[in-house]
């Protein structure tokens, strides 16, 4: 049985709002997964029109809310939270939970050990320790004023890690998109301080279209200081948006990359709910100008669904030949991302978990208080991408001192 060490005092006090929330990856360690070889009975994709695909065109507007009640953040684990504050705030404009030169020391949060009871090539995952910081975004909030879509960004030491940047047409590989006002400028910041650029040629890609999106279309790739792509994309005329006026950011999209579309899109709706409806493209996607942007050749397949309670898209990309061996990142490690569904109640999800055959990353296998009454669990996508399910005043943990 694995020990269990004396941990520093939390800080944490009683009631977490959503920038202690974020401490939800503190002492998290490589996690072990029990995925069944029978996830879900695949059907193989006919047209956009199948018993998932149920929207006939790309997503767009605000989502209402239902078991999900909103997206909740991006998380990142990173290697420095100072370098990623200087990337995100600093140079691409997204706010930021607390204030720039606040100490954020590194500690240890007893509450959380659960998560890393099914330690991932570690020795003792009770040696973690880290910090976060919370960066929202712009535009991501369901109505102007309301709660935004976070990158949390977790930096963890004290455990093994390796750096984790799979190709962008592995399965696996996952990118975030920010839309900005004024691609040119943002790009000129990240230039003058070498940021690396994925796009052939290092200059902004105009695109021909791209689903749920209007106007003249302008993007490029760049890597952020763990070697996380980021998609910059300048629309004109500039989309509506619910941030703030001024704004360097207007919104943000999520992409993971699969093996399996159909697969990996019907276990997100088993799991978020039938308010995560589908649009496919009814053919192949991929031309020069994309090849371009990625870096990557081929064509590929592209689902799209809208997180409950946001305007907040997600798209998940497969390519036709894609590469079968593909690498599987472990949590901690620094380019690893996860994305966090707020749902009402983790109970009603954890059925759908077990539906999935799939295990948490807990050992208790159910969902585990980092508060007293905030809960969360962690499940696999078949492309080892990590969800979580976060509720909040929805149980009381009765051990809670």
């Amino acid at each position: 049985m694995m020990r269990r060490e004396q941990e520093p005092k939390s800080e944490i006090p009683g009631q977490i709002a959503e920038a202690q929330v974020s401490l939800s990856f503190k002492n998290t360690a490589r996690a072990l997964v029990v995925i069944s070889l029978m996830l879900l009975i695949v059907v193989p994709i006919a047209s956009a029109q199948t018993s998932w695909a149920t929207l006939d065109a790309p997503p767009s507007g605000i989502a209402p809310s239902g078991d999900v009640l909103r997206p909740g953040h991006l998380g990142r684990q990173i290697g420095n939270v100072e370098q990623t504050m200087h990337f995100y705030y600093d140079l691409i404009g997204l706010e930021l939970r607390g204030t720039r030169d606040q100490p954020r020391p590194f500690s240890a949060h007893r509450g959380l050990q659960e998560f890393v009871e099914l330690g991932q090539d570690v020795s003792d995952p009770y040696d973690a320790y880290s910090r976060a910081a919370l960066l929202p975004i712009p535009g991501t909030a369901a109505a102007p004023g309301g709660p935004e879509m976070t990158i949390e960004a977790i930096e963890i030491k004290g455990i093994s890690s390796r750096q984790f940047n799979p190709p962008l047409s592995d399965p696996g590989a996952s990118y975030l998109e920010l839309i900005v006002p004024d691609l040119e400028k943002t790009l000129a910041l990240l230039n003058a301080e070498h940021f690396p650029v994925i796009t052939v040629g290092g200059n902004p890609v105009e695109l021909s279209g791209w689903p749920g999106m209007t106007g003249k279309i302008r993007a490029v790739f760049v890597r952020d200081p763990d070697g996380y792509p980021v998609e910059l994309i300048e629309e004109t005329p500039a989309p509506a948006t619910t941030g703030a006026p001024g704004s360097k950011v207007l919104g943000a999209r999520v992409t993971v990359v699969v093996d399996d579309l159909e697969k990996t899109c019907r276990l997100y709706q088993s799991l978020v709910g039938p308010d995560f409806k589908f649009w496919v493209s009814p053919s192949l996607m991929g031309d020069k100008a994309y090849e371009n942007l990625t870096n990557t050749t081929g064509q590929f397949r592209l689902a799209m669904a809208m997180v409950p309670g946001s305007p907040v898209i997600m798209e998940f990309i497969e390519y036709k030949k894609h590469n079968k061996h593909f690498a599987r990142g472990y949590f901690q490690d620094p380019g690893a991302a996860h994305f966090l569904f707020f749902s009402k109640d983790d109970d009603v999800i954890m059925p759908r978990v077990k539906a999935a055959n799939l295990h948490t990353l807990s050992k208790s296998d159910v969902p585990v208080f980092i508060g007293p009454t905030t809960r969360s669990f962690f499940v696999p996508d078949p492309q080892g991408f990590w969800l979580e399910f976060m509720d909040n005043g929805v149980r009381t943990d009765a051990t809670a001192k």
